[in-house]
């Protein structure tokens, strides 16, 4: 009955434009699957319901001979625009890509003025992309990693995106070995996710606040994963370099998910702390050849919010540690 309750809610449509019947349906839906999962009640702001908002404005200011560029990616499996950062070294010259995810409720301007990624591009002769997902796509602008319809190499949202990376890469003659996506929240599950079902076209991956691939098969899964019952698929060593930063705070994506995404093991390693920033265990884990695969941040005291981020973004922790600095850092040890 209750299903039953939720199909019927869910798929109202009454005599109110669209857009608004819609928004209060997956309000209300929303608010009832939360009611009827055990703990779930106090589980804090979720992405899209409360807590930050994206912030107004355009991408950050480049530097003379930057370009920023609205341009849209299609495909057999559907069309998104993106935003393309090209640095002053010019696009003859660019040294390699990252593919940036953004959250749920946020747009890749925002995105960008949190994680200053560009600005960190730059310096390296880097191209990022900006991929966007809009409300047409889902009703809080969420990357649908929690449905089973997109968590295939070649269905959905994987498909898409990783067309439009074969095309970038193509486009500036860059190797595997130099491309690299990152997201955060249901943007870094998504990152995960294209781990697996494209491991030939990332040459490391960076998930902060996310979720493993496989964690959820749809939205009452979806909810149980972020509180941390759920599954998924622990990346395999053998596939991209994975860098995964989580807040052990955090009340919307419980941080076990970082422990879901790595495989078991990994050494504790050195690093400088900052008396600035929140303190962090580093862990970094190697294959049989002692080849560092994967590392690991878990922040103390940190929420569910972009690590050393700016305010002027949404779901940044300007205390940091930084970590846009630290993915960059890790996805270049080996090229």
């Amino acid at each position: 009955i209750e299903d039953a309750e939720i199909i019927e809610e869910s798929g109202a449509t009454g005599d109110a434009p669209q857009g608004d019947t819609r928004a209060e349906a997956t309000t209300s839906l929303l608010d009832r699957l939360k009611a009827h999962l055990p703990g779930c009640a106090d589980c804090g702001p979720l992405p899209g319901l409360g807590g930050l908002r994206p912030s107004g404005g355009g991408m950050p200011e480049a530097p003379e001979g930057a370009q920023i560029l609205h341009r849209s990616h299609a495909g057999p499996e559907g069309a998104r625009d993106y935003r393309l950062y090209i640095p002053s070294c010019g696009a003859d010259r660019v040294q390699g890509l990252v593919v940036m995810l953004h959250g749920c409720t946020q747009t890749p301007e925002d995105f960008a003025r949190g994680t200053g990624m560009n600005a960190l591009a730059e310096k390296a002769g880097f191209a990022v992309a900006w991929p966007e997902q809009n409300r047409v796509h889902n009703m809080q602008s969420c990357w649908n990693w929690f449905e089973t319809g997109h968590q295939r190499a070649d269905r959905g949202e994987p498909a898409i995106l990783a067309g439009l990376t074969r095309a970038l890469c193509a486009e500036f003659g860059i190797p595997r070995e130099r491309c690299f996506v990152a997201g955060l929240s249901a943007g870094g599950a998504m990152a995960a996710i294209l781990g697996e079902t494209h491991p030939d076209l990332f040459g490391a991956i960076g998930v902060h606040s996310g979720l493993p691939a496989g964690a959820a098969s749809d939205m009452v899964s979806a909810f149980s994963a972020m509180r941390g019952q759920g599954g998924g698929r622990a990346a395999a060593l053998t596939g991209p370099r994975l860098m995964v930063i989580h807040g052990d705070a955090d009340r919307t994506v419980d941080v076990s998910n970082a422990g879901r995404i790595l495989a078991p093991g990994g050494e504790d390693a050195p690093h400088e702390e900052s008396a600035k920033a929140r303190a962090y265990r580093r862990t970094r884990h190697a294959d049989a050849q002692g080849r560092v695969r994967a590392e690991s941040w878990i922040i103390k005291g940190a929420g569910h919010a972009w690590s050393g981020g700016s305010a002027s973004g949404s779901y940044t922790d300007p205390e940091g540690p930084d970590a846009s600095a630290g993915m960059l850092r890790f996805f270049l040890e080996t090229v």
